[in-house]
């Protein structure tokens, strides 16, 4: 029996925090019968939850007066509860004070388990370009509020997570995916170093995906060498079909991606000099031609197997385009169309006018 009391001391003993638990509990107990054994019968102190606050008051020393022991086995019993809680509660407090402070640190430094659930996950980490699509996303009221994780390699993030207000970071070990909820996330962005190690992560990013078992998250990769969007978006299609390739060097692209799934497949095909049967052109409005609505020579290019892209302001070299119709927008000579043709247009303005 000797043994097994021991052995049951050291278990309560193993966690630092157990043993003063145990000594508050015993200490509320012993008062508790030293109090009703002792005081006189109608005394408020016997009703439980008028103990309960007894304990806690005169256990935090706060000592408030409104009840209080007349019986000598029963200041006793409050000597007991007063002695543990100067005691075992500060040390309880201490343990607790000192547990919060690990698990901030634990946090801060990417080995916490978090609790996110359809959040957005970025594995590969680069503050300065992770704080621009965070702020492009933030602008958007359906992802004011959406977390973000940023899961780092060690030579990225040394110390204490700097913006802890904007994002959480997790360290990349072997259990790295599952303390970013990865299965649990809305997209999940993988920027690797080089496009190389971005396949290799996104091909492990899907194998722990397809043991969780849950419900596929929307999938990026970012894609560093625009030379080379055509081979990196084949291999990843071997991984995942659905996977979309993204441009990393620019974070409104990211964000609109994140925001738009399916949306990235454009960005693509246009930095790719758009399909292989279509190409980009840039065509002038000539001074005076006229003036239409928008709308009509969009129709006009559609009959004609082109599509109207955007309207540039001018026929200056770096005219601002704007792919957005307003209402009741027109377009006139002087300004500049962006089509998109098999081959560049030859438009006749004259038909235009008299259509």
């Amino acid at each position: 029996m000797p043994y097994l009391l021991l052995r049951l001391a050291h278990r309560i003993a193993a966690r630092s925090w157990r043993a003063p638990a145990l000594v508050l509990l015993l200490a509320g107990l012993l008062g508790w019968l030293l109090i009703a054994a002792f005081e006189p019968p109608g005394s408020e102190l016997k009703q439980p939850l008028h103990y309960l606050w007894y304990f806690f008051v005169s256990g935090t020393t706060t000592g408030y007066g409104d009840l209080s022991p007349t019986t000598p086995g029963g200041r006793i019993g409050g000597a007991i509860v007063i002695g543990a809680g100067l005691t075992a509660g500060l040390m309880l407090f201490a343990e607790l004070t000192l547990w919060m402070a690990k698990g901030r640190t634990m946090k801060a430094t990417g080995r916490a388990r978090l609790h996110h659930e359809r959040h957005l996950v970025v594995v590969g980490y680069e503050r300065a370009g992770l704080r621009a699509v965070i702020g492009q996303l933030r602008a958007d009221p359906a992802y004011a509020r959406t977390p973000v994780v940023a899961v780092f390699w060690p030579d990225q993030l040394s110390g204490e997570n700097p913006d802890p207000d904007l994002y959480d970071v997790v360290a990349h070990d072997d259990g790295a995916y599952d303390r970013a909820c990865l299965a649990a996330a809305r997209t999940v962005l993988v920027i690797g170093r080089t496009d190389d190690e971005t396949v290799r992560v996104m091909l492990g990013v899907q194998a722990h995906l397809r043991r969780a078992g849950s419900a596929r998250p929307h999938l990026l990769a970012g894609v560093h060498d625009g030379g080379h969007r055509a081979e990196i978006a084949e291999a990843l299609g071997l991984i995942d079909p659905d996977i979309e390739p993204v441009d990393v060097d620019d974070p409104a692209v990211i964000a609109v991606a994140v925001r738009n799934p399916g949306v990235a497949s454009i960005y693509h095909n246009l930095a790719s000099t758009l399909d292989s049967d279509s190409t980009l052109f840039r065509v002038d409005v000539p001074e005076g031609a006229g003036e239409w609505a928008r709308l009509d020579v969009a129709v006009f290019l559609l009959h004609r197997g082109s599509t109207l892209l955007a309207v540039g302001d001018s026929h200056r070299p770096n005219a601002h385009f704007r792919l957005a119709a307003e209402p009741g927008e027109t377009v006139r000579g002087g300004q500049s169309l962006a089509i998109v043709a098999p081959d560049r247009p030859e438009i006749d303005w004259r038909s235009l006018a008299a259509g």
